[in-house]
């Protein structure tokens, strides 16, 4: 499940970012292009465009509880603010 929650963030992320390649300086060399199927001349820029960054994961980090009980004791026990993510339906809109 955890694993399925990453991969769903990281398409999200990668969508995202799609959207700014264009303006993208790395994305003005005509050998790339967003319409170009992948080759050996663009496999190294792909891969390393959809590679998620450190600073992209440290979300990762972050002491994530299973439950809202177990984050509300220990939200009191230390004094801490607790964040509630709910949501109806698959995160990317694919129900």
């Amino acid at each position: 499940m955890i694993l399925f929650k990453q991969v769903c963030i990281s398409l999200l992320i990668f969508a995202c970012h799609l959207g700014g390649l264009r303006n993208s300086a790395s994305a003005q060399d005509a050998r790339i292009t967003t319409k170009s199927s992948l080759s050996d001349v663009n496999f190294d820029f792909w891969r390393n465009y959809i590679k998620a960054s450190d600073t992209e994961l440290q979300w990762q980090k972050l002491p994530w509880k299973m439950s809202f009980h177990e984050g509300l004791k220990e939200g009191a026990k230390l004094n801490k603010p607790i964040l509630l993510w709910a949501m109806n339906g698959h995160p990317l809109g694919c129900t």
